[in-house]
């Protein structure tokens, strides 16, 4: 029987802040990601995350971060995976996302 080891963790990171620079430097994209705060129009349901209950409390609890057009909400989601099928694994892969 061939032994192959401990398990490696394994993560990849891409840094967050550089990305951020570069989308608003492009003018396009800048005005995209400006665009829930000036021309975004409200018909009283839900069309886009801008209109959550929970985003609404957050910047009612954050005051000066809600009233800059500029800043970032980021959204996180987290998800285990099996990768091959087998159940009787003990270990899985966890999927990371980061949104925007």
């Amino acid at each position: 029987m061939e032994k192959h080891g401990p398990l490696m963790k394994v993560t990849w990171y891409l840094p967050i802040i550089p990305r951020m620079k570069h989308l608003f430097a492009n003018p396009n994209d800048a005005k995209n990601l400006r665009w829930h705060a000036g021309e975004r129009k409200c018909y009283g349901m839900y069309h886009h995350p801008t209109d959550s209950i929970q985003l609404k409390k957050f910047n009612d609890k954050f005051l000066e971060f809600g009233k800059e057009s500029r800043n970032m909400r980021l959204g996180l989601a987290i998800n285990e995976m099996n990768l091959f099928g087998n159940m009787s694994m003990n270990h899985g892969s966890w999927l990371v996302l980061l949104v925007i």
